[in-house]
C-alpha cells in the first residue's frame, strides 16, 4: 500500500480487495461495477483519508496495456494530491510487469467534470494519441452552416428512409447483418425505441437496407449518430447520410439543441468542419510508456 501526507490530510492507497468492494462503488462509474459483478478481471485501486473512501482508480489489461476505465476523486477531496498518488501506486504496480508497456486513458470532455483530465494528464506526462480522423465533436444546430436535405437517388441506386418507416423484420435483419460482419452499430440493436427514429435513416435497395446512420441520446444528452454504415456503396454516401440526419435535425428540433457526431475517418472529419467549422472536440485518449 502506498502512503503520502498533503498538509494535515494523509491519504493512503491501495488494491481493493472483494470484501471491501462496497465502500467505493459510488466512486467508480456504472460500467466499472457491472463488470465487477460480473467478475470480469478489473483492478481497482481505492483512495482513502482518514479511514473515509474518497477517491478510485479502475482498469483492465489488454494488448499490453492497462487501460483506466474509471478515474474519480470525491470533490471534498480535490486539489490535495490524490488523483496523482493513484496514478504513481498504478505505475509502480505494473512497472514489474513485463507483459504491461503502457497507460491509457479515454474520455470525454462533454461530461463538463472530465474537462480537468486535460491539464491533469499533461502534467503527468501522458501524451496524447493521434485519433486520425476518430473522435466525437460537439455542436449546437444554430452553428451549422445551412444544409439542405440531399436529393433522393433512384430506386437502382436506393432510396434514404428513416427508421420509422423501416419495418422491425427490415431493421432486424440489419442488426443481425452488422453483428455477423462486424460493421458499427449501436449499443442498442437497431430496432430499439431509444433510437431517434425520424432521424436514423438508411438506404433501401432491393427490400434490403445497405447503408444506415443511427441517432440517440447517448453523449450526455446530445442527439448523437452513434453509428454510420455506408458498407460497400458509394463513398460520396457519406455526405449524403450525414447531411440527411443534420437536415432533418434542423427540421425536428429547436436551433440549441446539442448534437454529437462521432467521426470515423479523416474524410468525415473533413466534411463535418465543412458543415460546423465550430464544432468542439470532446473525446480524447492519453497513454503513456511505463
Amino acid at each position: 500500500m502506498g502512503r503520502k501526507t498533503t498538509g494535515q490530510n494523509p491519504f493512503m492507497v491501495g488494491v481493493i480487495a472483494d470484501e471491501d468492494m462496497s465502500a467505493f462503488k459510488s466512486l467508480l462509474l456504472p460500467e466499472v461495477v457491472e463488470a465487477l459483478e460480473r467478475d470480469e478481471p478489473v483492478t481497482v485501486l481505492g483512495l482513502v483519508q482518514e479511514e473515509t473512501a474518497c477517491g478510485a482508480l479502475a482498469g483492465y489489461v489488454t494488448d499490453n496495456c492497462f487501460h483506466i476505465a474509471s478515474l474519480y476523486v470525491a470533490p471534498d477531496y480535490r486539489r490535495q494530491g490524490g488523483g496523482r498518488l493513484l496514478m504513481h501506486i498504478l505505475e509502480s504496480l505494473l512497472w514489474d510487469e513485463p507483459d504491461i508497456g503502457a497507460i491509457d486513458l479515454s474520455f470525454t470532455t462533454a461530461v463538463t467534470e472530465n474537462e480537468t483530465l486535460l491539464p491533469f494528464l499533461d502534467a503527468m506526462q501522458y501524451m496524447q494519441e493521434n485519433d486520425s480522423g476518430k473522435n466525437i465533436y460537439m455542436f449546437t444546430l444554430d452553428q451549422l452552416n445551412p444544409v439542405t436535405l440531399p436529393k433522393q437517388s433512384d430506386e437502382k441506386e436506393g432510396r434514404i428512409r428513416s427508421f420509422a418507416q423501416l419495418s422491425e423484420d427490415m431493421l432486424r435483419a440489419a442488426q443481425k447483418q452488422s453483428v455477423a460482419l462486424g460493421t458499427p452499430h449501436p449499443e442498442q440493436k437497431l430496432t430499439s425505441p431509444q433510437l431517434e427514429r425520424e432521424l436514423s435513416c438508411a438506404v433501401v435497395k432491393n427490400g434490403r437496407i445497405e447503408a444506415y446512420a443511427a441517432v440517440d441520446d447517448s453523449c450526455c444528452g446530445a442527439l448523437t449518430l452513434c453509428a454510420l454504415w455506408i458498407g460497400d456503396t458509394n463513398r460520396m454516401l457519406l455526405n449524403t447520410m450525414l447531411k440527411t440526419v443534420i437536415a432533418h435535425a434542423q427540421e425536428l428540433y429547436p436551433p440549441q439543441t446539442h448534437v454529437a457526431v462521432q467521426t470515423v475517418n479523416d474524410q468525415s472529419l473533413t466534411l463535418l468542419m465543412k458543415l460546423v467549422p465550430k464544432a468542439r472536440k470532446v473525446s480524447y485518449t492519453y497513454r503513456r510508456t511505463i
